[in-house]
């Protein structure tokens, strides 16, 4: 099923044809905006986080997508970050302008959906352009983020902030005076993921995990002298690294970290192009991922028992028919479970954010008429003593009454229910 959102100002995604079917997932298409990003959802996938070029926004299937007009600043213009959103789907993060000293700069702020409150983060004094500091990454219970602040003279570093207790780590830098960013931070906030630029600029995949006093070491990740391209997402439980593929270390793949195994390649490549890896379960055991630039060479699940599987695949087996010409290719975050994905979709009119609900029902066990699970001979008493009656709930083919027809739909359906 496919159901569309107006609330980006944009035109209309037709959904002409598509017959809703009770026990299929549904795909949402939010409106065709240029430049719109669908970033993350709660655990349920009922709330939604993104940003376009106005603003950021969130999204539900009752308000539609809501922009936080005037008070957030989105991506772009000096100004850096992404949307998280934590598991209950309350606090989200944006950027929002500060006055620190009679200057406006962006920082990273959390927002309290509930509240309508906003809560920056704090500075340490210094911008760069318009920004101060930016989140990029969350943990499911909003206590945790990181992202990139602005030192004197521009230097961009990694940081860590606990919401909680104010604490504010520096993660510094294993190359002198080079900037490097978190991405990602695990449940816990002991182990956070990003990049370090070296002495040439590329950015090299970076880890930082927790001392006993509060510390963090920082490892640079490579495959002998192949320096692997940034890290950018942690499990919940903080034990496996996912990060960026690059061509020389196993011809792209994206790739995988813990302490315990070191560098691995997830899988064999299912298609052309660097694996980039967005967003990843509690235990790693799910890995969301696009290949090739924009995802020109596929978006796929990867999971352990199964391997990559295309997103198209999971859709369809979830009863959810993409419209004709579209293309789910850059999926952005997804819930723990991995049955709501977001994103943004490219079609033959532009590109729109995509919503993916992949939770299909079960099909309504009617037969069951005592309600107990099952359907056997109290169900069989109960349609007997209603024989002949007119808008019985025992009127399991709807025919205004109960009949031989019934007793054949409830035999068929003989035993537990679905």
């Amino acid at each position: 099923m496919l159901r569309t959102n107006l609330s980006l100002s944009a035109l209309a995604i037709a959904a002409a044809g598509i017959a809703p079917c009770a026990s299929a997932g549904e795909l949402f298409l939010l409106g065709l905006v240029p430049q719109a990003y669908a970033d993350d959802c709660s655990e349920d996938g009922r709330v939604v986080v993104g940003y376009d070029t106005q603003s950021y926004w969130y999204w539900t299937r009752e308000t539609g997508v809501v922009q936080l007009l005037g008070t957030t600043i989105p991506p772009g213009n000096s100004v850096g970050g992404q949307g998280c959103m934590t598991a209950d789907g309350r606090i989200m993060s944006c950027s929002t302008l500060q006055d620190f000293k009679g200057l406006n700069k962006a920082e990273g702020t959390q927002y309290d959906i509930q509240m309508t409150l906003f809560q920056p983060l704090g500075n340490i004094g210094f911008h760069c352009d318009s920004e101060r500091n930016s989140v990029w990454g969350m943990s499911n219970d909003g206590v945790h983020a990181v992202g990139l602040m602005e030192e004197a003279f521009c230097d961009a570093i990694a940081y860590y902030r606990n919401t909680q207790t104010g604490e504010l780590v520096n993660l510094g830098s294993l190359y002198f005076y080079k900037p490097s960013r978190a991405n990602d931070v695990s449940d816990d906030g002991a182990t956070i993921c990003g990049w370090n630029d070296d002495y040439v600029g590329f950015r090299q995949g970076a880890v930082w995990r927790r001392n006993a006093d509060g510390t963090y070491t920082q490892t640079n990740i490579a495959a002998g002298p192949v320096k692997m391209s940034e890290a950018e997402c942690v499990s919940g439980n903080g034990q496996w690294v996912f990060g960026l593929g690059r061509a020389g270390y196993a011809g792209g793949a994206m790739w995988r970290w813990s302490a315990a195994t070191g560098l691995q390649p997830v899988g064999t490549n299912p298609s052309s192009g660097n694996g980039y890896a967005v967003a990843t379960n509690f235990d790693g055991s799910k890995v969301l991922c696009f290949y090739g630039v924009m995802g020109g060479g596929g978006s796929f699940m990867w999971t352990a028992e199964n391997g990559y599987t295309p997103l198209s695949t999971l859709a369809a087996n979830a009863g959810v028919q993409i419209p004709e010409g579209w293309q789910l290719n850059l999926p952005l975050g997804m819930s723990d479970d991995g049955l709501t994905i977001v994103g943004t979709a490219s079609g033959p009119q532009g590109t729109s954010p995509f919503v993916l609900d992949l939770r299909t029902s079960q099909p309504p066990c009617t037969a069951d008429l005592d309600g107990n699970g099952e359907v056997g001979a109290p169900d069989l008493a109960t349609l007997l003593s209603q024989w002949g009656t007119f808008g019985s709930s025992a009127d399991l083919d709807g025919n205004g009454d109960v009949g031989a027809p019934d007793i054949a739909i409830l035999l068929s359906a003989w035993g537990a229910c679905p």
